[in-house]
Order: C-alpha cells, then sequence, then structure tokens
C-alpha cells in the first residue's frame, strides 16, 4: 500500500494524480485544503480541511475538520469535526465534541473507559492464554524515534512506567499495523509482538493505541497487513 502525508492542496492534487492509497492530511496553520474523495478512497483529515466523500469512500476526521458523505461511504468523527452524512453512510462517532447531522450512527465514546481486555475485544486484538498480539510500526533499524529496539527475536522493555491510560510512561502499540503506522508515518518496517493483557493500558483520545510495560512475546516482521514475513 501506498501511502503519502500531504500539507498543502498542491501537495493533495499530486497525490491523487499518483493514485496514492492513503493519503494522510495534516494541514498547516492558515492554509485550507479541499478533499473529493471518490470510489474506495481512504482519506485522514485534520484541522480545518472539508472532505467530499463518494461512493464507498473512508474518512477519519480530526480537529475541525468539516466532511460530507454520501452513498456508502463511511466516517470516523473525532475531536470537533463536523460531519453531515446521507441516510445510509455509517458514522463512528468517537467523541461527544464532534457534530453529526443524518447517518447511521455508532457511538464509541464509551471506548476512554475500557481497560485492557475489553479494548482488544473492541479492536479485534487476538489474545491467546492472557497474551494480546499488538503491532509497532519501526525504521530500517527496528527503533523508532525513542530509540527502542524492536529487532525480530527480541522482548524490549522499559525503565520508566506509569500505569496510567495516558502517553508516555511505556512501551506504546498498536491494534493493527496501519493503527501503528498512523504514529509513525515514515516507518518501512512492523513487528507483532505479544503484551500480557493484564498490563495493558488503552490510551485515551486520537488513533488507537495502547502501552504496556514490557514485550512478552518476542517481536516478529509483518507486513502492513500483519502477514509474518518470511526471512
Amino acid at each position: 500500500m501506498s501511502k503519502r502525508v500531504v500539507r498543502t492542496q498542491a501537495e493533495l492534487d499530486g497525490a491523487i494524480a499518483d493514485k496514492i492509497d492513503l493519503i494522510d492530511i495534516r494541514e498547516e496553520d492558515g492554509i485550507c485544503i479541499d478533499v473529493t474523495a471518490c470510489d474506495s478512497s481512504t482519506v485522514r483529515a485534520y484541522g480545518s480541511s472539508t472532505v467530499t466523500a463518494y461512493g464507498s469512500s473512508t474518512v477519519t476526521a480530526y480537529g475541525s475538520s468539516t466532511v460530507r458523505a454520501y452513498g456508502s461511504s463511511t466516517v470516523t468523527a473525532c475531536d470537533s469535526s463536523t460531519v453531515t452524512a446521507a441516510p445510509l453512510v455509517a458514522v463512528h462517532l468517537h467523541h461527544a465534541t464532534a457534530s453529526v447531522t443524518g447517518g447511521v450512527i455508532l457511538d464509541h465514546t464509551g471506548v476512554a473507559d475500557m481497560d485492557g481486555k475489553a479494548w482488544c475485544e473492541y479492536h479485534g486484538v487476538e489474545v491467546s492464554r492472557g497474551i494480546a498480539t499488538l503491532y509497532k510500526a519501526v525504521n530500517d533499524k527496528w527503533t523508532t524515534s525513542r530509540g527502542t529496539d524492536y529487532s525480530p527475536g527480541s522482548k524490549p522493555s522499559c525503565d520508566d512506567w506509569e500505569d496510567t491510560d495516558r502517553c508516555g510512561g511505556g512501551l506504546h502499540f498498536g491494534p493493527s499495523p496501519m493503527h501503528a503506522l498512523s504514529y509513525h508515518p515514515d516507518a518501512t518496517r512492523f513487528v507483532a509482538l505479544g503484551v500480557h493483557v493484564s498490563e495493558l493500558r488503552p490510551i485515551n483520545g486520537g488513533i488507537a493505541k495502547a502501552k504496556a510495560p514490557r514485550v512478552v512475546r518476542e517481536c516478529v516482521e509483518v507486513d502492513i497487513d500483519g502477514k509474518e514475513v518470511s526471512a
């Protein structure tokens, strides 16, 4: 899957022309970006971007972005975004501060109160014998900007664990490689790993992620779909 982060209208137009699969819109202050998503497009909109979705497009709206969705589009509404949807559009409401008109609303606002077990069930995380399979997006050296080594075969741990639902103070993971990629868009590799569900703490706000003090089942390289990569 091809991906690109865009910050201006010109960059967006170029990404569309290049038929990029996943376009991550992160507009800068004072710049407004207008998007028309068609067919099976996938768009993440931040800032005050405006997105119009047709067909079976998927849009995730953050900040004060505005989405108009039609057909069989799917919208995830976060922060203070505004969504206007046709009758059969599925709108996943993640924050009560989002404004939604129309559509079929699926209320996810209770996710913030979930414990590790409920969070895994909600996100479809595989759990076996109390160990959850989660994912990390890394660079060619199997690390992130934090410096932790997630090389295949390793079981990293942290020395700054904080038993809270806030970011920081632990190792952070996504319920899928795509979720992990959202927090490290320049990643070139992915690993699957195991953590104890009892030690897992969901992190509130933003795209789904959770933290734990250690990895208990060694890291294995996988692709963007979570399939193991042969050595």
